[in-house]
């Protein structure tokens, strides 16, 4: 995991290793299919606080991966 942070913001990069067990709308079949995604998440810092998490991941390899 990678960390980067200053006094009002913080990222994170990391790898999500997964089990795909429950079908989501609009989404393949889940059959208990094993995944590895990367990612990455971005903190808004407040009075020393996370106040807002926003995650990035390629929803295509993900599919690709799952399907």
């Amino acid at each position: 995991m990678v960390i980067l942070v200053n006094q009002d913001r913080a990222a994170a990069e990391f790898v999500v290793n997964g089990t795909y067990l429950a079908t989501d709308p609009g989404c393949p079949e889940a059959h208990g299919q094993t995944y590895k995604l990367p990612a990455g998440s971005f903190f808004t810092l407040a009075d020393g606080k996370i106040a807002r998490v926003t995650t990035y991941y390629n929803f295509a390899d993900w599919k690709r991966q799952v399907s």
